[in-house]
């Protein structure tokens, strides 16, 4: 962060950064916000030329909560160059473990400004060694009702405006402080919340990346249509069918076989993210079920708040431990986007959701 021809890119989305991101030294590193709404807005910002000059011929450093979107935007950022030889980088670093093992390290803080915010029920993450007044000090986000400094996410507030170029609901959240007065209007108007990006009027760029091109250019594609890295194949338009897509529908595996729809619904709605109907998944000859599901989320803004979670989902799972009773143990899920084959209708007509899973014949 030190030197001065290194760019820092965060990761995450506008709202994380608002009450957290690194603050390298005068005479150091760039700090660059891609500004972004949903992870889906990244490619588009990179692939911006106002993005590219300030990369090009750079060290580019990126971060975000625990490396996974890092990992993502690091091969997104490598196959561009690799496929356009005049937009070329000194190379592309991450932060190995992301913000939560970098504040583990440095419990000050370091270059550290703010809080780190968290997709699960802790919310955010302070530097363990630093003072309340020092936090304080380091707030530049504020209230979107009477603009006074706070910088905690409570009570699932979303910005009531409409993106202009797409026409879809922004619904990104934002922060609503205590005040009585700020609390009553944003549960009685919630039309008058909006988030800094929709106050400033910014617009995602419009033009995304040709992957598939560049894979192809690449060598990537092999014959018959399928990419050789995501071993998904690619249709006759060059679009491809990967669990990358954008679903309203998601899968998730992984799961306990004590798992019910009322956990599932508690776990995603612990990152504010909500599910409207839940499929078990059950094997054809014996109908069991294996510990997979579909998830049909209550909007493509809930699907898409999922999927940034880094492909994980972390669930409390009850065990029973010989001699000592119940208890509670943490375990990953995995989620991915499963987009409807063309002509497929979800739900099914026969489905009725169901408490508990299917145990097989």
């Amino acid at each position: 962060m030190q030197q001065k021809d290194t760019v820092i890119i965060d990761v995450r989305n506008a709202y994380e950064s608002d009450i957290g991101r690194f603050a390298p030294p005068a005479g150091g590193a760039t700090l660059l916000d891609p500004k972004m709404r949903t992870s889906s807005d990244f490619p588009k910002w990179l692939n911006a030329p106002e993005t590219k000059e300030q990369l090009k011929d750079k060290t580019v450093m990126m971060y975000c909560t625990g490396g996974i979107r890092c990992e993502r935007a690091t091969a997104l950022l490598n196959q561009i160059t690799d496929a356009e030889p005049e937009f070329e980088t000194k190379g592309v670093v991450m932060v190995r473990g992301g913000i939560e093992r970098y504040l583990k390290t440095f419990p000050e803080g370091g270059y550290w400004k703010g809080k780190n915010y968290l997709f699960d029920k802790r919310m955010e993450q302070a530097p363990a060694n630093k003072t309340e007044e020092a936090l304080e000090k380091d707030v530049e986000s504020s209230c979107c009702l009477c603009q006074r400094p706070y910088a905690h996410y409570r009570g699932q507030h979303k910005c009531a405006k409409l993106i202009p170029s797409s026409g879809l609901s922004c619904a990104v959240p934002v922060i609503v402080c205590d005040a009585t007065e700020c609390q009553n209007i944003a549960t009685t108007e919630p039309q008058k919340l909006e988030c800094p990006l929709c106050v400033k009027g910014y617009q995602t760029p419009n033009t995304a990346p040709d992957l598939v091109g560049q894979k192809r250019k690449l060598g990537l594609i092999a014959r018959g249509g399928t990419d050789v890295v995501t071993g998904q194949r690619v249709d006759a338009k060059g679009s491809s069918n990967s669990q990358n897509s954008m679903s309203q529908r998601l899968f998730v595996g992984k799961l306990p076989l004590t798992m019910t729809a009322s956990k599932l619904r508690r776990a995603f709605e612990g990152h504010n993210c909500k599910v409207q109907s839940v499929h078990w998944i059950v094997d054809h000859n014996t109908h069991a079920f294996y510990g997979s599901a579909f998830c049909y989320m209550a909007s493509m803004e809930d699907s898409q708040r999922a999927q940034e979670m880094g492909g994980v989902l972390r669930l409390l799972h009850d065990f029973r431990k010989k001699g000592k009773g119940r208890k509670k143990q943490q375990r990953m899920a995995r989620v991915a986007s499963a987009p409807l084959r063309e002509g497929e209708v979800w739900p099914p007509e026969s489905f009725c959701e169901t408490e508990y899973p299917p145990i097989g014949s």
